[in-house]
């Protein structure tokens, strides 16, 4: 039997202004699963067999998904067995601009950066504890700058990570590259080059 829902397009961009999607959104896993179902609507188990995982390691991500409203069920079909259900992405593309304001609260826009990097890197802590075969490059530098270098180096991290963006390879192994530059909290007792390198 088939049971078409309906004949949902997806936008082409779609910003992300609350911060229940944006945090839904910037996990590893489910990034690749909205661009996975932006083209074509599949179901939990076909995106488990292309990735090689087990169904159920996935079936969180995507109710979290749908819950936040960034995929919707766009088919069922009764195989006689089962139902098997059908997602597709709301968008071909996501951008992430939080909202000043949230449920009546300022939305600190740079705590809301921090916390999505941390989240993205307790993913990578537990995905290089069981496998740790591939490289890791982890710096982290003390300085103290003036205003219009902090602006000059975001701009030469904004070119490093497009051409880190530009290197994608069907073939190649998927990496994360988080750069970041943020305040510390022991105001200028830094001392200049203070680094930390693994």
């Amino acid at each position: 039997m088939y049971n078409n829902i309906d004949d949902f397009k997806p936008e082409q961009l779609h910003t992300l202004t609350v911060s229940e999607q944006i945090k839904a959104y910037v996990h590893p896993t489910r990034i690749m699963l909205l661009r996975l179902l932006a083209n074509e609507r599949r179901t939990i188990s076909s995106i488990a067999g292309e990735i090689d995982v087990h169904p159920a390691n996935i079936t969180h991500h995507f109710r979290l998904l749908e819950k936040t409203g960034l995929i919707r069920l766009v088919e069922k079909r009764d195989t006689g067995k089962n139902i098997e259900k059908y997602y597709r992405a709301i968008a071909y593309n996501f951008i992430v601009n939080p909202d000043a304001e949230q449920d009546g609260k300022r939305v600190n826009k740079n705590a809301l950066a921090l916390s999505i990097l941390r989240d993205n890197l307790s993913v990578a802590v537990k995905t290089v504890q069981s496998n740790d075969e591939n490289n890791v490059l982890a710096l982290l530098g003390t300085t103290r700058l003036k205003p219009g270098d902090v602006q000059k180096l975001i701009n030469k991290l904004n070119g490093i990570m497009k051409e880190f963006n530009e290197c994608d390879s069907p073939n190649g192994i998927a990496y994360n590259l988080n750069l970041s530059i943020y305040p510390n909290d022991i105001g200028n007792t830094a001392h200049p080059g203070q680094e930390i390198i693994f």
